[in-house]
């Protein structure tokens, strides 16, 4: 596999092109943040093992975990210092896709907890991001 060198870390080159790095990663964190949702809409049951998802319900653990690895490689890659200061929002976009999946499954008090808890992250990422590449510019 053909490895490329980008602001001292490597990649895969497939994945150079920021388009399909964009693309990946809102698919991925919306893949994630519809999960967490989900779960906060089926509640935890316990389990021998401690607690976990009722059965039956797998689709909510592969996107789960799927998004969750996916969106952690491609978040590497657009997060880093070579990065524009936009690509905050991919993860942004994401987690404001939880929100309205939470919200679009129940209206009870932990939905409303949950859209709160991801619309903080919707928000804070960008913020964050945003403020450590204003620090390293000065």
């Amino acid at each position: 596999m053909p490895w490329s060198t980008v602001g001292g870390r490597s990649y895969y080159s497939g994945m150079v092109n920021t388009a399909w790095r964009v693309t990946l990663g809102v698919m991925a964190s919306g893949a994630f943040f519809w999960a967490v949702a989900g779960a906060v809409d089926l509640g935890l049951e316990r389990t021998h093992k401690g607690y976990g998802l009722p059965d039956g319900h797998w689709w909510y653990t592969i996107a789960l975990f799927g998004g969750f690895i996916v969106a952690y490689i491609s978040m590497a890659s657009l997060t880093d210092t070579a990065a524009e200061r936009y690509t905050a929002l991919v993860p942004a976009a994401g987690a404001w896709f939880g929100v309205a999946s939470c919200l679009l499954m129940g209206q009870e008090t932990r939905h409303w907890v949950a859209a709160a808890v991801l619309a903080l992250i919707g928000t804070a990422l960008p913020l964050i991001v945003h403020r450590r590449k204003s620090g390293e510019r000065r």
